[in-house]
This record gives structure tokens, C-alpha cells and sequence, in this order.
């Protein structure tokens, strides 16, 4: 069997970064977690080059996920991020550039498993 891909996983809710992880393990991919968003950017620095996608909720503590955004689109534009919020209005860019890292918008209540079937999708079609 060939080695899992990492997918980082930027969500707060305890609950629901365990479903993420689960359903992206079931998926088939290896789960790299942050509660925080300076967790997230230590992962990115160190593993970046690794990982085959990121889920970044946009409201974590310390950064916000338009933040991370614009940390990936600025050291790894390569990345493909999935953005999930329960505040689409509040969903903005630190630079219009910053979008093309950004493959998809998922509103809460979100299901974890659709989340994982986009990237498992995504991911066969264009692995990085």
C-alpha cells in the first residue's frame, strides 16, 4: 500500500477536528492537526512541502484563516486549501492573489465526509 498522503487539518472544535480526522483517514490520508493558527504555520514551515492539501477553518485562535491563506499563497503556492466557515461574509483575502491556493468554500454545518470526498477527488485528478 503506498504511503498516505498529509492533509493539515486547522480547526479549533475539538469534536469537530476529530470527524475531519476521521473522515480524512478513512479516505486514505495521514491527518496533521492544529488547533491554533500558529500551530498551523509551524506545521506549514516545517512539512509544507509534504502535504497534499490543507483545511483551514477560518476563525481558529491567534491567526485567521485568511492569514494562513496568505502565509500558503507566499511559501507554498503550490498547496491546495480548503477553506470551511460558518461566516461566509466574513471569508476575505489579505490579497486577491491569495484565492488561487483557496479550491474550495465549505459552509457549517459542513459534513466531514464531503469535505474528504472533494479532497480525494481533487487530489486523484491533481496531486501535487
Amino acid at each position: 500500500m503506498p504511503d498516505k498522503k498529509p492533509v493539515l487539518l486547522v480547526e479549533d472544535d475539538e469534536g469537530l477536528r476529530y470527524a475531519f480526522r476521521v473522515a480524512l483517514e478513512r479516505a486514505g490520508f495521514e491527518v496533521i492537526e492544529a488547533a491554533e493558527g500558529d500551530e498551523a504555520v509551524r506545521v506549514l514551515n516545517e512539512r509544507g512541502a509534504e502535504l497534499c492539501f490543507a483545511v483551514f477553518d477560518m476563525l481558529v485562535p491567534n491567526i485567521h484563516g485568511s492569514s494562513l491563506i496568505f502565509h500558503v499563497a507566499n511559501t507554498q503556492a503550490s498547496l491546495p486549501v480548503v477553506a470551511v466557515t460558518g461566516y461566509p461574509d466574513r471569508v476575505m483575502f489579505a490579497d486577491p492573489a491569495d484565492r488561487h491556493v483557496v479550491k474550495a468554500i465549505f459552509l457549517k454545518p459542513v459534513a466531514p465526509e464531503d469535505v474528504a470526498a472533494f479532497i480525494a477527488a481533487r487530489n486523484a485528478r491533481e496531486p501535487r
